[in-house]
């Protein structure tokens, strides 16, 4: 072997190493980015999803209220902030649930509450499901 085939190989060696360096880096930039993309939905949309809660069933949920947003007193005040919550969610929810939020916000009903419920789902864990806004209903046994 001469000394210009051993320096090729060396350099080769190294390129090549060098390489898979650069993309496991670039790999693991895009992963986190990722990941934290996930953890930053799951966090907006559960708390979405609770606001969403008390805003149909606000006097029931008052005081839950009351305790864990204090700044909002009024079923008014939660209208805002849920329309709040939908101007930010075009930074970062699918065209799916920001168009189910707005029905949400225009209807304002159990129906497109539930709706909204299964569009973040499918958008946080891209599930196949067979459940339908019906299977969020329940119905209480009267006594």
């Amino acid at each position: 072997m001469s000394v210009e085939q051993i320096i090729t190989a060396i350099g080769l060696v190294g390129l090549g190493g060098l390489l898979k360096s650069s993309l496991d880096y670039i790999i693991g930039l895009k992963k986190n980015k990722i990941e934290s993309k996930q953890v930053f939905k799951e966090v907006r949309y559960k708390a979405i999803i609770l606001l969403s809660h008390a805003y149909l069933r606000f006097e029931e949920e008052k005081s839950t209220l009351a305790i864990n947003r204090p700044d909002i007193e009024s079923r008014d005040q939660l209208y805002n902030e849920l329309n709040a919550e939908w101007i930010n969610m075009s930074l970062y929810a699918s065209d799916d649930v920001i168009d189910h939020m707005k029905r949400f916000l225009e209807k304002q009903s159990t129906d497109s509450f539930n709706e909204l419920i299964l569009s973040m789902r499918k958008d946080l864990f891209g599930m196949r499901t067979k459940l339908k806004p019906r299977s969020f209903k329940i119905k209480k046994e009267e006594k």
